[in-house]
């Protein structure tokens, strides 16, 4: 009799550790990140970090080439050339207006001093997010408007 208890004992074990094990193997693996715009945007950040300016703005825009594009770069460059690469990024906001429009709001981490960045993103259709624009922000004062 007591073999069928310890019997029964194993088999209920195993039957919880079961739905357990099962929902380690359907976790994402380290450092994944679901598509959409925040990855989008991470990627811009993540490449901004690793000092790659043109593969970060590419990551962005695509292959968009504008006048204010280039001044932005040249001006974060600038930035790279005072303060070292930043450090990291952080997002500071998340925002909807309606179902359709996202603002996402990151501060990119230079040593002296934070800059940030709105990046805009637009779903009509509910097809698929598209980036619409982004500002960058010199003024820390401005993280506390809004």
């Amino acid at each position: 009799m007591r073999t069928l208890y310890t019997a029964l004992f194993l088999i209920l074990a195993l039957a919880l550790a079961a739905p357990a094990a099962q929902a380690a193997d359907i976790e994402p693996p380290s450092g994944w990140k679901q598509e959409g715009p925040e990855a989008h945007a991470e990627r811009f950040l993540d490449l901004m970090v690793q000092g790659q300016l043109d593969n970060a703005f590419n990551a962005l825009l695509g292959n968009a080439k504008t006048d204010a594009m280039d001044k932005l770069k040249f001006e974060i460059y600038s930035e790279y050339k005072k303060n070292g690469k930043p450090l990291g990024y952080e997002q500071v906001l998340k925002q909807h207006a309606g179902k359709t429009v996202l603002r996402l709001r990151y501060i990119l981490l230079f040593p002296n001093l934070p800059k940030t960045f709105d990046i805009y993103y637009y779903n009509p259709d509910g097809r698929g997010w598209k980036l619409r624009t982004f500002s960058y922000v010199k003024d820390i004062k401005q993280l506390f408007k809004d």
